[in-house]
């Protein structure tokens, strides 16, 4: 349904001028003065003597036009809602540590990799809109899967993903960062969010965690990161040149500071887990985020409105010259 709206409605405030001078000119000692007692003569035409009627029509006509005038300068139009707006996708990255450290088995029955594998792959089948993409990193980024709709490849590249080889391990957080802002530069999408699931600290590649955060934010994408593990010495198993994996204990450190620095720059979450199940109920609230938005409804200004008055206004205008020239017109000075 329209709806009358004014874009300066305290222009309206002008209205009272015409109001005012209207009222005025209906003072009687106004009236009194615009009168010329003169004596018959012929050659007087008719027309120099005022008619009451047109002479009160046309005071009326000067400030209508001043109303309808005021009425275009406060913006007037009318506001016509048009058919629901389809809102453009949203877009998410998963960027997911592969590093040795993600293989220490805190995550019962499983170790860390492979229990996020298994709640990534329910996290991507929960979401029926969202355009999704994977990029694998440790010592530097592995684009896995770009932004896609395809949930099927999507699901199997996760399936697939396998630890850092040898040459190949550390955690570089920043340039993983960077690579998923790469994927999402385009703004072809609506919300444009990355998912970061690390265990580790940013201990390679050019680029610090918290610069490729800034970078985000300037880009308006959105950082929520998962911290994983206990804090705890585990076992995990590093790879070796010959292709096999050692098996060694230490502490996993992880940088819980920046992590949370990263989501607090793009304005998203940190959520910090020791099992599947809080891995689990971190995942939660990220479906529930990107789950599919309602269609917006948008409204476009009419200003044919505006139109009208103008164009009323000049022949209110027009209609007063002719009635105070032809009607009723003043004698020379």
């Amino acid at each position: 349904m329209a709806a009358l709206s004014f874009s300066h409605p305290w222009l309206l405030l002008l209205a009272l001028l015409p109001l005012v001078l209207f009222w005025l000119r209906a003072w009687p000692s106004f009236q009194n003065r615009r009168w010329l007692s003169l004596s018959t003569f012929d050659w007087l035409p008719p027309s120099a003597w005022r008619s009451t009627f047109p002479q009160k029509l046309a005071d009326l006509l000067r400030p209508a036009a001043m109303l309808c005038l005021v009425a275009v300068v406060s913006g007037i139009g009318w506001s016509v809602p048009e058919r629901s707006a389809i809102p453009r996708p949203d877009a998410l990255v998963i960027v997911l540590d592969v590093s040795s450290s993600m293989t220490a088995q805190d995550y019962m029955p499983g170790n860390r990799l492979e229990v996020a594998k298994r709640l990534l792959s329910e996290f991507v089948s929960s979401q029926s809109t969202l355009e999704m993409g994977l990029i694998l990193f440790a010592a530097s980024p592995q684009l896995a899967v770009p932004v896609t709709t395809e949930r099927h490849a999507l699901l199997q590249a996760i399936g697939e993903v396998m630890p850092a080889g040898y040459g190949q391990d550390g955690t570089a957080i920043g340039s993983a960062i960077a690579s998923a802002i790469n994927r999402l530069r385009n703004n072809t999408w609506g919300r444009r969010r990355i998912l970061l699931v690390t265990d580790g600290v940013n201990n390679r590649g050019p680029l610090s965690a918290e610069d490729g955060a800034r970078i985000a934010a300037g880009m308006g994408i959105r950082i929520d990161t998962v911290g994983i593990g206990t804090d705890t010495v585990l076992p995990y198993w590093v790879p070796s040149p010959q292709g096999t994996a050692i098996q060694v204990r230490a502490h996993i450190a992880i940088d819980d500071k920046a992590l949370q620095e990263i989501a607090s720059i793009t304005g998203g979450s940190y959520r910090r887990t020791h099992n599947p199940a809080e891995l689990r109920a971190a995942l939660l609230p990220l479906v529930e985020e990107t789950g599919p938005r309602p269609a917006a409804t948008s409204r476009r200004s009419n200003d044919s409105l505006i139109q009208l008055l103008g164009a009323c206004s000049i022949l209110l205008l027009c209609a007063e010259f002719a009635l105070k020239r032809v009607l009723c017109p003043e004698l020379p000075g």
